[in-house]
Formats: C-alpha cells, sequence, structure tokens
C-alpha cells in the first residue's frame, strides 16, 4: 500500500479495495452499495443498532436519521513519526468525517467523506496528496507570512536554503505517506465492521 500512495504524484486517483485517493480535489472518500438479503426496514435497524454501538454519544453526531438515511459525524487518529528542523517526534492527526448511509430493499449505500485532518485544534489541509518541493516551498512561504509568529524570520530563512528546505520536505512526505494508508485503512474497517454487523442474523425483538 505504501508504494501505492507514492505514486499519487502521477495519478489522480488512487483506487484501495473500497476507498479512493483524489490527489486532484485533496481528499479520500469511500463509496460502496452492498447488497444483503434483508428488507430495507431490518437494514435500517441494524444500521441504528452499529451507529450506535460504534460512536460515543451517537443521538449527539447524529444529524439525520429517518427511515431511508442516517447522517452522522465521526472521527478517529492516526499517526506516525514527523521530522522537522531536524527534530523526529510522533505526532498524531485527528481525523474527522461524514457517514452517510442510505437504504433500499435488500441493499445499502455507504458513504464516508468530507475528510478533515487536524492537530490540536488547528486543521491541515491534504496538501502532501500531489505536492512536489516547489510548491511545498511556496506554501509555506505563504503560510509563514501570513502567520507572522515567533520564529517565522528563521523559518523563511531556513526555507531559502536549499539542502535544509529539501530535508524539511522529505521529512514531512515521508510522515504523510504515513499517514494516508492509516486513513484509508480505518475508513475500510469502517465499511467492513458494518458490513459484518449487517450480515448477522436478525433477531426477532422478543428473542432473547
Amino acid at each position: 500500500m505504501r508504494n501505492t500512495i507514492l505514486l499519487l504524484l502521477l495519478v489522480p486517483f488512487t483506487m484501495f479495495s473500497q476507498a479512493t485517493i483524489d490527489s486532484v480535489n485533496q481528499t479520500i472518500y469511500l463509496r460502496q452499495v452492498h447488497e444483503i438479503g434483508f428488507s430495507k426496514q431490518e437494514l435500517k435497524k441494524k444500521a441504528d443498532e452499529w451507529v450506535a454501538r460504534s460512536f460515543k454519544n451517537s443521538n449527539y453526531v447524529t444529524r439525520i436519521n429517518n427511515a431511508d438515511q442516517i447522517l452522522a459525524k465521526g472521527g478517529f487518529s492516526v499517526g506516525a513519526d514527523f521530522t522537522a528542523y531536524g527534530t523526529t517526534i510522533y505526532v498524531t492527526r485527528d481525523i474527522n468525517f461524514t457517514l452517510d448511509l442510505q437504504f433500499r430493499e435488500g441493499r445499502y449505500k455507504i458513504e464516508i467523506m468530507d475528510l478533515s485532518m487536524s492537530t490540536s485544534g488547528v486543521e491541515i489541509p491534504f496538501i502532501f496528496m500531489n505536492m512536489d518541493f516547489e510548491t511545498y516551498r511556496d506554501y509555506s512561504r505563504k503560510v509563514l507570512t501570513e502567520t507572522d509568529m515567533p520564529g517565522t524570520k528563521a523559518a523563511l530563512k531556513r526555507l531559502n536554503n536549499d539542502k535544509k528546505a529539501r530535508k524539511d520536505y522529505d521529512g514531512q512526505k515521508n510522515h504523510y505517506d504515513q499517514i494516508f494508508p492509516q486513513i484509508v485503512d480505518e475508513m475500510e474497517h469502517i465499511d467492513s465492521s458494518l458490513l459484518a454487523y449487517m450480515k448477522s442474523e436478525v433477531k426477532a425483538d422478543d428473542d432473547w
């Protein structure tokens, strides 16, 4: 999977077993339709149970819940070593997403979309999906100039040093090359977890 991620600069769409990395629009999404021999009502009931079991405060995170659809907000965390300015630390990234489940007779559709990535509440764009070195350097200069925080001058000076800037770029690129497969794995785990639950035997309300 890691080698596939490294091809993002050459291929705008990368398909995994379920998830898609869209490097043009800088996002990752999953869209699947599963056919299961249960009624629409049974599928909806089981999906409600799965959401209640899988999400903390499921009533709070659920935005839409009717006979045809469940729309909920969820999140998970991923992490990897991050190297910048000659120092390597383990950094966690928080991933938030929208889960959209829709139901019909004998099948349901799952979409995991609207992903956002943040650290300590600061949102981070999915820029390393298709960012080469010069684009990275221009982007970093722009961000540093706009923020004008302590250490900005030193950071800009480092960016103007080709060797040091390249080292920082390689370190960050390596970090995200590890992060993206983890995001895909988490999304596919959500899909497979729901699918397994949906396929389980439907018990009568009084069958206990």
